[in-house]
């Protein structure tokens, strides 16, 4: 019986890896579809993480930058990387410390909510944008000098409180270096705001979507729902959409849905992910369990977005990114978890953290795993051996861009644990292919025991 054993575990692993069930956690509402063949292969490099010091209350979990920009910093053509007060310069990730103000450690936290990268002074050098909501609030661009060590100058684009960030994009229907404007906090007079780029200072120019506290939510998201080649401005409530003449004309408000799981991931994106030619909205819940479609349907003139949850077993989908991983043209949805929300205290903070990929095959999800980790086991049973290398979740950013020049698109991870690039090796071969493998006779003690 015993040599039976294996067999029936093979069994079993095979069956709960294609299972539909196996592949949500049992949630009954999720909608992952069977497993297919032609794994990606991903090769995480970490390229920096906190210093183990608990004696001065640093950790291997933090605190340490969860958010990152990719750009060319030093105009050599290659992909650099900025995370908090730190960049890193291609292609042996050489770090420069401090090289700008803002993202600063505060206790658990780096006061970094977002970071995005365009040439916003059209000097022809790529800078950095970057928001915070405790002790540098509101939304800041930090000047590319043109001279690595050199400080980076610091510009405010909007002074305010209660900013969980923004979104990079084309609104003015003019240029992609507008900022769709994020509050996490609804106050009296606020209203959302996105901030038009002119090529002029003080570079920005604010303008309002609409009423009071309309739209005003956690998460924001930019893109065309209506496909009338203008992007629209999305919310976890619904949508504003962009008039003939964005900068001059009133958007108007679609009251389409109401994502009340937990606040909305930042950011919201959206895509025709089931193929029909309609662009559908995916929210991850920034705070509780789960990530959801609104899946759009227009029938006779009436448009509708109905949801859908994709996953409902896994907490804490703060930010989500769009990229095409495996080359067919397709965008594929990536995310993960916020390892250590609030410093633990979110809903799942120390169940397993993970990084996830989506396939949508016309509206068949696929999950992928990138990373998955059981935390608990860190604070518990080992919190007095030696500290994890490899615990990766997300911050409260994602990229994707192809970090070493091969054509395919890799993904770049800022958390508590560090920043990592997971390198994309393409797919995975069934063939038995080269045997890499030193010969046997090659090793000095090996004996040629069937010889003998």
């Amino acid at each position: 019986m015993s040599r039976l054993i294996p067999f029936i575990l093979v069994v079993f692993l095979t069956v709960a890896a294609t299972s539909p069930v196996a592949q949500t956690g049992g949630g009954r509402n999720s909608t992952i579809g069977p497993a297919r063949s032609g794994e990606l292969v991903f090769v995480p490099v970490k390229i920096d993480g906190p210093k183990h010091d608990p004696a001065n209350h640093t950790f291997w979990f933090g605190p340490f930058a969860e958010c990152s920009s990719v750009l060319d910093i030093n105009g050599d053509g290659k992909l650099d990387i900025a995370a908090g007060r730190n960049y890193y310069i291609a292609p042996n990730w050489t770090k420069y410390s401090n090289y700008r103000d803002g993202a600063a450690t505060n206790g658990p936290d780096v006061d970094d909510n977002f970071e995005g990268t365009m040439d916003v002074n059209n000097d022809g050098r790529m800078d950095v944008i970057s928001s915070g909501w405790m002790l540098k609030q509101g939304i800041y661009w930090y000047e590319n000098p043109g001279k690595l060590g050199a400080k980076w100058k610091s510009h405010a684009i909007h002074e305010a409180t209660g900013v969980e960030g923004l979104v990079i994009g084309n609104l003015s229907g003019k240029s992609d270096k507008d900022l769709l404007v994020n509050y996490f906090a609804r106050q009296p007079g606020r209203s959302l705001i996105w901030m038009e780029h002119i090529n002029r200072p003080p570079w920005f120019k604010e303008h309002k979507l609409g009423p009071e506290q309309v739209g005003v939510s956690h998460g924001g998201g930019i893109g065309d729902l209506n496909g009338d080649g203008r992007n629209d401005a999305i919310t976890a409530m619904g949508w504003f959409e962009a008039p003939s003449r964005p900068t001059e004309d009133k958007w108007t408000w679609h009251p389409d849905w109401k994502f009340q799981s937990g606040g909305a991931s930042h950011p919201i994106v959206a895509t025709d992910a089931t193929g029909d030619g309609l662009t559908d909205v995916f929210i991850g819940s920034a705070h509780q369990y789960g990530l959801a479609m609104y899946e759009q349907k227009l029938e006779n003139g009436k448009r509708t977005f109905t949801e859908r949850w994709i996953e409902t077993e896994f907490p804490t989908f703060h930010t989500i990114k769009l990229a095409d991983l495996d080359g067919d043209g397709k965008v594929e949805i990536i995310t993960g978890k916020q390892i250590l929300a609030h410093n633990g205290g979110d809903v799942g903070g120390f169940e397993p953290t993970f990084l996830f990929y989506y396939t949508t095959h016309g509206g068949d999800f696929q999950r992928h795993i990138l990373s998955y980790n059981h935390l608990l086991p860190y604070f518990t049973d080992h919190k007095d051996g030696p500290p994890p290398s490899f615990v990766i979740g997300t911050g409260m950013k994602l990229n994707a861009e192809d970090m070493d020049g091969d054509g395919k698109k890799d993904i770049i991870v800022a958390c508590r644990t560090g920043l990592y690039i997971f390198f994309n090796k393409g797919p995975s071969s069934k063939k038995r292919g080269t045997n890499y493998m030193p010969a046997r006779d090659s090793y000095p003690d090996n004996i040629d025991w069937i010889r003998r």
